[in-house]
């Protein structure tokens, strides 16, 4: 699934949602480990996907990222 949108154009879904939340981190401050405690992520899926090395992203995955991280669900998505 490729998602299109102005900023990512023609990154994957899941390269999307990495970009966001290494951005998202670094505006917070906030370790991978920290991130994942504040997402409910265990750290190492949490590596997984900023990796690109995870196959699917949950749901569940998306909104805990996206409350880690003070933003919606849709700009995780890249939704601007």
């Amino acid at each position: 699934m490729t998602m299109l949108n102005n900023r990512d154009e023609g990154l994957s879904l899941t390269q999307t949602i990495a970009n966001q939340t290494a951005s998202g981190c670094k505006k917070m401050g906030l370790s991978l480990a920290q991130l994942a405690l504040a997402s409910a992520i265990d750290v190492e899926r949490l590596h997984s996907i900023m990796d690109g090395k995870a196959k699917e992203i949950t749901l569940r995955e998306i909104a805990g990222l996206a409350l880690g991280l003070g933003i919606s669900p849709s700009v995780l998505l890249g939704d601007s």
